[in-house]
């Protein structure tokens, strides 16, 4: 892995070394501007000539099959949240993340890593105390600067903004596992995770653009047979679910990059009342998985047998239909 720069910024380095400036003159000038750029980049490309690695990027990204891997779609899941894409004026073009939780930072570094072949740079930032907040967290900064990998993800969006960023096209027709990746990043992200009276959890995810959530609403119950209500809070759009089996099959095929998120849907999942579960014997439960096969309804079977649809959704899934759960 190495480091990348545009060759906007190597340009800009061999303007200022024709004007007569020394080499520690145009490194502590770029400093000062926010330009990372090291000693010795700039050195070889004013003493051996040497150009920026936009080269190797983009003969990577042609390489890339037209599907989308998991990675890339994680990457475009976290900017249609918490993540960011910047183009300056001077021509710095940045895509990053700031966030609280290390590991959501290093997934996100992992995944450009992967993708591009470029490690971005990672840094601490310790914030300061406010009148809403007089102990923050510290933040941790995701940066990586290459005009090519910009513009390779504004292919997928025009524009990743609040109220701007679209779910991808290519997001629609991809296979399930990439389509959960997105997912992992939206949520990541812009997801919550509350616990609620007397058991369970608030599962929901938030956003200020409306339409693209309402397709997100439609991926989660079409392919996951996740069903979240979608709710409108002023400028705010929420989709929002207490039901069990909405929050395990999040739990099972989506869930949570960051620990602490996964954690708490964990322990959430535990505390809902499963009543009755264990005192049916084989046979009824077999009889419930041909009525479902049969039906396709979990929803009409469990009414037609009288229980609750969490205990078909266990059935479904292989959970306790061992001997051993034989009442």
């Amino acid at each position: 892995m190495y480091r990348t720069h545009t060759l906007e910024e190597y340009n800009q380095v061999i303007e200022l070394r024709k004007k007569g400036w020394s080499l520690t003159k145009i490194y502590s000038f770029l400093l000062n501007q926010g330009l990372d750029i090291s000693y010795g980049a700039i050195s070889d490309w004013i003493y051996t000539n040497k150009k920026p690695f936009q080269d190797k990027i983009l003969s990577k990204i042609n390489k890339q099959e037209e599907f989308l891997t998991e990675e890339k779609s994680y990457i475009l899941g976290v900017l249609c949240g918490d993540g960011y894409i910047r183009i300056h004026k001077s021509g710095h073009f940045l895509v990053g993340l700031d966030v609280t939780d290390e590991d959501f930072a290093d997934e996100f570094r992992r995944c450009l890593a992967k993708v591009y072949g470029l490690m971005p740079s990672k840094k601490l930032r310790i914030a300061e105390c406010t009148n809403f907040s007089k102990n923050p967290k510290p933040r941790y900064v995701i940066n990586l600067t290459s005009k090519l990998v910009v513009l390779d993800l504004l292919k997928y969006s025009s524009s990743f903004k609040t109220k701007e960023w679209q779910v991808p096209d290519e997001i629609f027709n991809s296979s399930i596992s990439v389509k959960s990746a997105f997912l992992k990043g939206l949520f990541d992200s812009e997801g919550s995770v509350s616990f609620r009276k007397p058991g369970g959890i608030y599962l929901s995810v938030s956003s200020g653009n409306e339409a693209p959530l309402l397709n997100i609403k439609r991926i989660l119950k079409d392919d996951f047979d996740i069903d979240l209500s979608a709710t409108r809070d002023r400028s705010v759009t929420k989709l929002k679910s207490a039901g069990y089996k909405n929050v395990k099959n999040f739990n099972d095929n989506i869930n949570f990059t960051i620990k602490r998120k996964r954690d708490k849907l964990k322990e959430g999942l535990s505390t809902y009342k499963r009543r009755g579960v264990r005192r049916y014997n084989l046979e009824f439960k077999k009889k419930a998985l041909e009525l479902l096969e049969k039906y396709k309804d979990v929803n009409f079977v469990s009414g037609l047998l009288g229980i609750h649809n969490s205990n078909i959704y266990d059935w479904k899934n292989g959970r306790y239909m061992g001997i051993k759960d034989i009442r």
